[in-house]
Order: C-alpha cells, then structure tokens, then sequence
C-alpha cells in the first residue's frame, strides 16, 4: 500500500482532493461538490477493483485482503444511490422540513431591508450620531452591522451595503484603509453568528439529529435509554440555538467596536473625529441640556434597560418570574407580564431622560399604567382566571400605558437616530422577542419577520405618501392585535364549546388579520410599483437554491464517503481521543483550517454530519451541545474573514474603489482574526455565556 496508508485512508485523500480541485476550479458550488462525489468514486472504484485499494482484516488469525467496495463498484453504486435518494427525500419533506423552511424568509427579509434603502439610513444616521468620537464612524460600522445582522442574518447584502455607503466616506474621512476595509468586512459577518441566523438555521437542522445519535450511542454503551440517562429526551431544538447565540454575538460586536476606539486612541490620524454638520438652532439639543456630560447622558440612557433586565433575571433566578404553565406551581410573574411592563418603562423613561422638555404628565400616566398592569397581575388575578376576567382586568391599565407609549414614541419621534433605528428594531423585537420568549419557534418567527420587512420597505420607499402610508400603519396595528389575541384567548374553534369572550376574540382575529393580510398584500404592490419587488425575489431564489443545491450535493458526497467507509473511519479516529474536550479541540482546528478554502454551507452539510455523533455523544452536563454548536458556528464565521477564500473579502473586493487594494484588506482583516480567536477561547472558558440566556428563558 502506498506509503504505508490502507485503502480508506488513501480513498478518503482521493475524495478531498477531488473536492477541493472542483471547489477551486470556478464551477458553481453545488455542482463542484456533486462532480466531486461522482469522479472520486469512480477513481475509487477502479482503483479498487483493480486491487489496489484495500485493507488488511484478521479473521481467526488468518490476515485478509478486503477491498475498500467489497460488493464491487456496482454494488456500492447501487447502495450509494439508494441510501443518497431516501436521504435526500428525508431531508427535503422529512422531520427538517420545518426548520429548512425558515431559510428563504430570513433570506427574503435580509434582502428586503437591503434593497429598500433602510440599510442605508441606519449608516448614515449612525455616522452622524458617534462620528465626532474617536474612531467613531468604525463604531458606527460595528452598530449597525449588529443591527443588520439582527435584522437581515445574509452576509453579503450587509458587507456590500456598509462597503459602498461606510468605505468612502471613512476613506474621505482620513481613515486607515485597513481599518476601514477590516471593520466593514468582520462587522458584515455578524450575521452569522447573531439571530436569526442562517447559520444557526442549518446548523439546527443538522446537530438535533447529531445530538439525538451522539446519546443514544452513550446510552447503550452504558446499558440504559437516554431518559434514563438523562432524565429526558436527547433534544437540541434550533429555538435553543438561537437563544444561545445572542449573548456570544454582543460580545463578538463590543470586541470588534473596543478595538476600533482602542485603535484610534492609540493612532489618532488613522481614525480622526468628523466635524459634525451645524446643529439647527431651533432645535431642542439634548447634550447641551446635560451639560455636554456624555457620562451622565449614556446613564440616563442605557441606566433603565440594564436596571431592568437586571431585575428581571434576579427575579426569575428566584423563581418568583416564571412561565405562564408554571404560575400554578411556583412563580408569581409570568415572564409575558415583565416583557410588556419592561418594554413599556424603558420607552417612557427614554422619552423622559432625551426630551424633557416637554410636559411629563401623559409619560407619568403611562408610567402608572405599567405599575398596575404589573399589580393587576400579581395581586388581582390567579392562575384560573378565565380569558375574559384577564382581559377586563388589564383593560384600564393597558389604556393607561398605550396612552404614554404613544405620547413618549411621538417625542421620541422627533430624534433622528431613534426613528431611524426604531423600525429595524421593532421588527428584531418581534422576531427574536416570539423565539426567546418560547412563542414561537423560528420558522413562524421569521414568517412575521419576511412579512414585517416587506411592510418595513413599502414604508420606507412610500415616504411623503401619507395613504400608503396609513394603510401599513393600520396592518401593521392590526399584526399586533392578532398577537394579543393569541396570547390571552384561546382561538380554537374545533372545540366543542366555546366560551363568549373567546367567539369575541376569534371574530376580532379574524378581522384583523384581513386588514393584516390586506395591508402585506398592498405593501406588495407598493414594492412591485417601485421595481423592488422583482429583484428581491429574484435574489431570494437564488440565495436559497443555492444553499438547497449545496444540501443536496453534500449529501451526495458523504455517502459516497459513507460507500467505502471513510465516515466508520473517521469517527473511530475521533473515538480514540479520550478525553472530550481534547476531542472538541480537534474538531474546532479541523474547522478552522477548512475555512480557510471552504464555505459555511459545505462545511455544515459535509463535515458536521461526519464528526457530529461523536462530538455531541460527550456528557451535556460536561458539554452543553448549545454551547458545542456556538463554538462550530462562531468558527464558522471565521470562515468569513480568513484570506485567502474568505467570502466576505470578495464582496468587499468587488465594490471597493480602485484605492483599496487587495493587500489593504488582507492587512486589515487580520486583527480581527485574531479577535474572533479570543472570542473562541473566552466562550470556550466560560460555557455560561451561551448557555446562560436557555436557562434562563422558557423552552420553545
């Protein structure tokens, strides 16, 4: 055998050498892939067949030659073809199916934000609003790269939005091009890491099943089932994924901005202030009021929300906030009752601390109304209270907090960075509030999402058209009554009986979901009116036949790996490596090092499936598998910024001025290389970070 290699072994350097050479020769990717699978295992067969593939196999202390197809090439062929066609089908109508679903509305809600301008606002507000800070405008650039990422999930929208809005402007600014280029390229990846993520998405569509088997293989090694195990089922849902990834995903963004302030400090002329257009004299100015006291202001700012949620995770850590099943047992809040009164004080004291100028009373009353609301819950009603009774108890204090909400969001109104950033936020509030709080799971979600973006762009691209822009004012009102129907009647109409109230509520879902639907319908219009509507679609099918197209191609590859035993392989190698944690090391190199020339979805379809039942068959009390699978997809976005096939350099490559060279963005990405590897390690120390938020939060 060839230097010293058995026959899998050398069959499974065939296979990866086809692959890279058909990734690299320029042919679509799927089709690089599929190509890959065919010609290695014809490579492998012949070479098989002519017995110069093999194994050596002691049987009854007689040593055998095994070929690596021991039925032959036809055999294998026809194995590999049969299993390859029921994987496919299983994996395109099977139990995934829901989770896959979610990925072409995320993809349509990326693309629509991008293509209708909002994108371009957020970038330019922000630019305004820390550009006179100290590598302010690289600041801006991580902001709203989090905003997108939380709002879009697709990175190459996001990196070639930021590339021809940010990358001139901080060039004309006197910014270093490779500060520019690097914090354009690295914030554009954020997507992938941050919910909702399309990352997340695959992944969730992969480790469950991963999970699933990895235990399932401990608990008969052990003598037992999983529940016994365990103590419950081997589940790993996508809505857990999602919760763990948003702590990680701050962290990663305030690494990259701490980087940007520390870099300009350190070389002030590479990131200098922007002198600031002159302020309208009319106008009321915030700082001035203060005093020019930024310290005091980010207090009276951020202050509220931290205190807040503070509260409300002392709280639940006491048991006394729990979920609205578990009233009954333990808790005295239900964690729907904190989102709203927390929602509601942090909008009317931000209108207090940033427009005090006007009269404080209707904030004040909203103010009440949050505390009753709050009181109502805790002292008036119990866990048996009917839809009605809870409805008409909330009655009086839901009127009082609407009536300073609408006070406090018209002040607040009246700042340009809150109302540009307000409409991208609200939907992230929707879109992630329905997942972390145990809603919905993220398919749903990210219906409302892709429905919530197209209103968003009709919104944007009508301004000045006060028709169009009442009728998605009112579709988007009555969303939000279909969504306090559904959280205080029960909507069922199979039921044998249905008490008054809920008809009542069931005729008024049913109403408002008319005027919802009427109002996306019309928002449709307004985009095909002004030709957005075609490309966005036209790019969401490509996006998302592509990702398919890679599925299925990869699915072709390990199996035909799977045909000559190169997965069995593979994982009796990892199986070697005792200790778990070293195990997960390995992996996380591995990955590493195949991001440097392969892309996230090849490595999610390709490799994952191959290591997964091993990596995730460790204890979960040792290695929580949320925390396993942040870990693969923040190195997966390193996959990203990694020269020389970085994906996001390619994109940022194509719309940077003739300047910009490749060597400058080369030389720029590489501190932030380095900080997605200190992200690595400090998740890798301190599990709690991504396992913190799906202890803490309710079980989708």
């Amino acid at each position: 055998m060839f230097f010293g290699l058995n026959g899998i072994e050398i069959s499974l350097i065939i296979t990866f050498t086809c692959l890279f050479i058909g990734i690299l020769s320029g042919f679509p990717v799927a089709f690089a892939i599929a190509g890959s699978a065919i010609v290695s295992f014809g490579i492998i067969a012949v070479m098989s067949h002519a017995g110069l593939l093999y194994t050596l196999v002691e049987r009854a202390g007689v040593t055998e030659i095994v070929p690596v197809l021991p039925k032959g090439w036809d055999g294998a062929f026809l194995s590999t073809l049969s299993t390859w066609s029921g994987g496919v089908f299983s994996r395109a109508f099977g139990g995934n199916v829901e989770t896959l679903l979610a990925v072409p509305l995320f993809v349509l809600m990326g693309i629509a934000l991008e293509r209708s301008r909002i994108a371009e606002d957020l970038l330019t507000t922000m630019a305004r609003t820390f550009g006179s800070l100290p590598g302010g405008l690289a600041i801006a650039v991580v902001l709203v790269g989090t905003l997108l990422a939380a709002s879009t999930g697709v990175v190459g929208a996001t990196v070639v939005t930021m590339g021809l809005i940010a990358l001139p402007t901080m060039l004309r600014a006197g910014y270093s091009k490779s500060l520019a280029t690097g914090v354009i390229a690295t914030s554009g990846t954020l997507g992938q890491i941050i919910p909702p993520s399309i990352v997340i998405v695959l992944l969730g569509s992969i480790v469950g099943d991963m999970y699933s088997i990895g235990q399932e293989n401990r608990a008969r090694e052990l003598g037992q089932t999983v529940i016994e195990m365990l103590g419950e089922p081997a589940v790993l849902s996508t809505g857990t994924l999602f919760k763990a990834a948003f702590i990680p995903g701050v962290v990663l963004a305030m690494l990259y901005a701490l980087y940007a302030f520390g870099y300009a400090l350190f070389k002030p002329s590479a990131a200098p202030p922007i002198k600031l257009a002159d302020v309208d004299p009319n106008k009321f100015d915030v700082a001035k009021h203060y005093g020019y006291r930024t310290g005091l202001l980010l207090l009276l700012v951020l202050g509220p929300i931290v205190l807040l949620v503070s509260s409300w995770i002392v709280l639940t850590q006491m048991g006394i906030v729990t979920t609205q099943q578990s009233l009954s047992d333990t808790g005295l809040l239900s964690h729907g009752t904190l989102f709203i009164a927390t929602a509601g004080l942090f909008v009317l004291l931000l209108s207090l601390a940033l427009q005090p100028q006007y009269i404080k009373f209707p904030v004040l009353i909203g103010v009440l109304g949050v505390v009753c609301y709050v009181l109502v819950d805790l002292l008036v009603l119990d866990v048996a209270a009917s839809s009605g009774q809870r409805f008409l108890a909330y009655a009086i204090p839901s009127i009082l907090t609407l009536f300073g909400v609408r006070s406090a969001l018209g002040r607040l109104s009246d700042i340009d960075v809150l109302r540009v950033v307000a409409p991208p936020v609200i939907l992230i509030v929707s879109v992630l509030g329905s997942i972390l709080g145990g809603i919905t799971s993220p398919t749903p979600a990210a219906s409302l999402g892709a429905a919530g973006a197209i209103m968003l762009a009709a919104a944007r691209l009508s301004a000045g058209e006060r028709g169009s822009t009442r009728v998605i004012l009112w579709a988007s009102f009555a969303i939000v009554i279909m969504l306090l129907m559904r959280g205080n009647f029960d909507l069922r109409m199979s039921l044998d009986e249905i008490s008054f109230e809920d008809q009542i509520a069931v005729w008024v879902t049913i109403a408002a979901y008319h005027v919802a639907v009427f109002g996306l319908l019309y928002s449709c219009f307004v985009l095909i009116r002004k030709r957005v509507m075609s490309p966005v679609v036209r790019e969401t099918t490509k996006v998302t036949s592509m990702v398919f197209m890679i599925l299925i191609a990869s699915l072709f590859l390990s199996l035909s790996i799977r045909a000559y035993g190169g997965e069995h392989y593979i994982q009796e190698l990892l199986r070697s490596i005792d200790d778990p944690r070293k195990l997960l090391l390995v992996v996380m190199l591995v990955l590493f090092v195949l991001g440097f020339v392969l892309d996230f979805i090849e490595i999610i379809f390709i490799v994952i499936p191959i290591v997964g039942p091993v990596i995730y068959a460790a204890d979960p009390n040792l290695m929580p598998p949320e925390w396993i699978t942040i870990l693969i997809a923040v190195n997966l976005q390193t996959s990203f910024i990694t020269p020389p096939f970085g994906f996001a350099l390619f994109y940022l490559r194509g719309v940077a001025p003739p300047s910009v060279t490749t060597g400058d963005i080369y030389r720029g990405i590489w501190p932030f290389v380095i900080i997605q590897v200190i992200g690595l390690v400090l998740l890798w120390n301190y599990p709690v970070i991504t396992t913190f938020l799906p202890d803490l939060l309710p079980a989708n």
